[in-house]
């Protein structure tokens, strides 16, 4: 059994011993459902089970946390509008996927945003973004609990490797439907092939996309080094994932168990930034392993200036040019 998905079934049996023993025998839990697309055994479903754990705990078991992860309960864009109208409680997922509420959090998707993490740490939990988290819980009600780490997300190909952007022409690569990620593959000369997320092993088995991107932990969660073996190491992308709950769900809560739940979602969210950077060297050194190339980039250079008009091209999606420059420049 590997270490992680140990972890997995050390942090589920720790919520199934504490689902066992309610607080007051007489008072019914209450259950919310958090639902995701990412695989069982990947560190954001470990977070994921932790954000759990956590609540059971400190709710001392008067909230149950049930989570649903791979797109059991369906793909990124419906989950997150399931999560405005309620059909799911908490939301695990891609930022971007409330810019139609907020289109500010579409930047967040742009290639070479961020120079590192501590540059993401402070953007991510500084006051612009708690503005971006504000206007949306008033404007839905919902609740935004966590602000997670995405991790470097690094472009997989199966026929070729790609060292220069201009390897990327023509090439399919499978991205969310999301538009931000259109555009951004589209910039870097690709031709961007939206896919469902449960599907993508099938399409880079088949051909029908010529590669994707994605994490390094979601690249070996999902197995996709089986079916593509070249991994070129520029990080494109290090965007923000947001753990977010349903305004109605949040006020069946008392004002203690809120407290218990954001306070969680907080802790999770650093749970997760301390795995995932953790995890970036051993999973490059299993691909190696397993037999995939990795693919250096000895001119970053010449990746951002591929996009250097990207901001002009595509402000309109984020409503204002100007935050790109604004955010790449914080300290």
């Amino acid at each position: 059994m590997t270490s992680r998905l140990a972890t997995v079934v050390a942090l589920a049996g720790a919520i199934v011993a504490l689902g066992g023993t309610p607080a007051r025998a007489q008072d019914k839990p209450v259950v919310l459902r958090l639902a995701s697309v990412v695989p069982p055994t990947s560190t954001k479903n470990l977070a994921c089970l932790r954000f759990s754990e956590l609540v059971a705990r400190d709710t001392k078991n008067t909230v149950q946390v049930h989570v649903f992860p791979a797109g059991q309960l369906g793909n990124e864009m419906a989950l997150a509008q399931g999560v405005l109208m309620g059909t799911v409680d908490l939301f695990w997922g891609d930022a971007a996927a409330f810019g139609t509420q907020v289109k500010e959090f579409n930047v967040f998707n742009s290639p070479f945003l961020f120079r590192d993490l501590k540059h993401w740490n402070t953007v991510v939990w500084g006051p612009m973004f708690d503005e971006l988290v504000g206007r949306l819980q008033q404007k839905t009600g919902a609740q935004v609990l966590g602000r997670m780490l995405m991790g470097d997300r690094y472009i997989l190909t199966r026929g070729k490797p790609v060292k220069l952007p201009d390897d990327l022409n023509g090439l399919k690569i499978r991205v969310p439907d999301i538009a931000m990620y259109t555009a951004s593959f589209k910039a870097l000369g690709a031709k961007p092939t939206p896919i469902n997320y449960s599907e993508v092993y099938v399409a880079l088995q088949q051909g029908v996309v010529d590669g994707m991107e994605n994490p390094s932990g979601l690249i070996r969660s999902m197995k996709f080094y089986e079916v593509a073996k070249y991994l070129t190491l520029m990080g494109w992308s290090n965007a923000v994932n947001l753990l977010v709950a349903n305004g109605e769900a949040f006020k069946r809560l008392t004002p203690e168990q809120q407290k218990a739940v954001v306070a969680a979602g907080r802790e999770a969210s650093r749970y997760l930034e301390e795995l995932m950077v953790r995890e970036e060297q051993e999973n490059l050194d299993f691909f190696k392993k397993q037999g995939m190339t990795l693919v250096s980039v000895d001119r970053p250079d010449a990746w951002r200036a591929k996009v250097a008009n990207f901001p002009k091209e595509h402000g309109d999606l984020w409503g204002n040019p100007e935050l790109y420059t604004k955010i790449q420049t914080m300290k």
